[in-house]
């Protein structure tokens, strides 16, 4: 092989990887929606309600969402939330 063509093989390759990564990105963009999340400490008190953004795939479930809306929530509270508490409803 020629030393040319050693050469210019990395430089191709250089060029053409920041491509593939922008294509890459474009496809992976999943749609966010909002929730909303109340909930009580261990003694019963109401605490703030806070606002979560769940990244949904194709084909999936309220419940399913509403489920991971509630477990991003609960470190919102920083570990006073009792999770069968907490209610997260879909905004909009």
């Amino acid at each position: 092989m020629s030393k040319r063509f050693l050469v210019g093989l990395p430089v191709a390759v250089f060029a053409v990887v920041p491509l593939f990564g922008m294509a890459g990105m474009a496809t992976a963009h999943a749609d966010t929606v909002n929730f909303t999340c109340t909930g009580q400490t261990w003694a019963g008190e109401e605490l703030p309600a806070v606002t979560v953004e769940i990244h949904v795939k194709r084909n999936t479930r309220d419940t399913s969402l509403a489920r991971q809306a509630a477990q991003k929530a609960q470190p919102e509270w920083r570990g006073t939330a009792k999770f069968s508490t907490i209610n997260c409803q879909k905004q909009g």
